[in-house]
């Protein structure tokens, strides 16, 4: 692939666990949200935090206001071997009020769980940062404060992998107007802006060649997808914006799947072998994008 040395590519891939998948799905799933489910959502980010440190990971908290109440992003890292930028790999951790937010996205935070433990046992030259952002629901405020935080201390950050519903997979498939898509939803969608292709291209070659069972569709948008807003209804937006390349990872939420934003968006409706094969392949393009030491 022309980006990576040595096997660490295969290893990493090999790491991603489709039981331990499972076991963060167990733990996060149910309301999450900052009203009714507020001291769930306190809860997610604790089992979140610590599951970065049993990875051994570097954990700090991020925290913010938004309407009166003080909320916390997550992060994990592993420190690089030069000072040459960060790798983010994101994915929000709150729902919607009334919904368990299974695939919206307890999907992406395991997904982000399992990318962070497949790598912690390597070394990179660039930083892996892993986020865990709070209200990407309400506004993005969460993923809003990191990123004027990262342009204020003028971070060098090569690329963003965002995780936004990664678990459900279906006999039917639809798309907004002018974009053609398979009829059947069984694939995973990366979409980038021009800036991103880069991203974009490591994922679906990571898939290619390490998790071959894996469909993947690529969507390339001008601009940062201004002209198609579906495209940026998560937190890989705010990047965009303030000109880092990111990329959305998903399985196209209520273009696939039913359950969206409702109480029935529970863990039985999940494909947990097809969430760990993204984890993977998300774990393998930023491994790649890293560049292993």
């Amino acid at each position: 692939m022309g980006e990576g040395r040595d096997v660490v590519p295969d290893q990493v891939a090999a790491a991603v666990s489709e039981n331990e998948v499972r076991r963060h799905l167990e733990r996060l799933v149910g309301a999450r949200d900052p009203l009714e489910g507020h001291a769930r959502m306190e809860a997610a980010g604790d089992y979140i935090a610590d599951a970065f440190r049993r990875r051994g990971l570097s954990v700090a908290e991020d925290r913010f206001r938004f309407e009166g109440r003080v909320y916390r992003n997550l992060m994990g890292s592993l420190p690089g071997t030069s000072s040459d930028g960060q790798v983010l790999v994101v994915a929000h951790y709150d729902t919607v009020p009334g919904c368990p937010g299974a695939d919206d996205n307890a999907s992406g935070v395991a997904g982000l769980l399992e990318a962070a433990g497949a790598l912690s046992g390597h070394r990179f030259e660039k930083e892996l940062v892993f986020v865990a952002f709070a209200l990407e629901e309400y506004g993005y405020p969460g993923s809003l404060h990191y990123v004027r935080q990262a342009r204020a201390r003028n971070a060098t950050i090569a690329g963003v992998f965002d995780l936004e519903m990664i678990g459900y997979t279906s006999s039917t498939q639809t798309s907004p107007p002018g974009v053609p898509a398979p009829a059947v939803g069984d694939f995973i969608a990366v979409v980038a802006n021009r800036q991103s292709e880069r991203l974009a291209s490591l994922f679906k070659g990571a898939a290619a060649q390490f998790v071959p069972s894996l469909p993947v569709e690529g969507l390339i948008v001008e601009g940062n997808g201004e002209a198609l807003p579906v495209v940026r209804l998560s937190d890989h937006a705010p990047f965009l914006d303030a000109g880092y390349p990111a990329v959305m990872i998903t399985d196209t939420a209520f273009l696939r799947n039913p359950h969206y934003h409702l109480s029935s968006d529970t863990l039985e409706t999940l494909d947990v072998a097809f969430l760990r094969n993204v984890a993977a392949a998300t774990a393998v393009a930023a491994a790649l994008l890293a560049v292993p030491a």
